[in-house]
């Protein structure tokens, strides 16, 4: 059975608004107020992480190098797991 990445796919989404808004610098920051539970808990762990910063006065940007790193941290994660799975299933086989 898969199991949908929800939270990688709600923070997507969140990063998505404010590309498509073009919020990537203090300059362009907007105020965002997400409607979905799923959205309000992605742009709470994205401003924690940095990903998403404040001009002070409630309008909110992309950091897009931040924004970058964490995906790729993220796939770098799937794939070491991925891999030690695979080691794991190779090694039980060959046992």
């Amino acid at each position: 059975m898969a199991v949908v990445p929800v939270r990688p796919l709600a923070e997507r989404r969140v990063a998505a608004d404010f590309l498509d808004a073009g919020a990537v610098s203090m300059a362009d920051a907007i105020a965002y107020a997400p409607t979905r539970p799923s959205s309000r808990r992605a742009f709470e762990r994205l401003k924690g992480a940095d990903v998403l910063r404040t001009d002070g006065q409630g309008k909110w940007w992309l950091d897009e190098e931040r924004w970058n790193g964490r995906r790729s941290d993220r796939r770098t994660r799937v794939v070491l797991t991925m891999l030690a799975v695979a080691a794991a299933g190779a090694f039980a086989a060959l046992r």
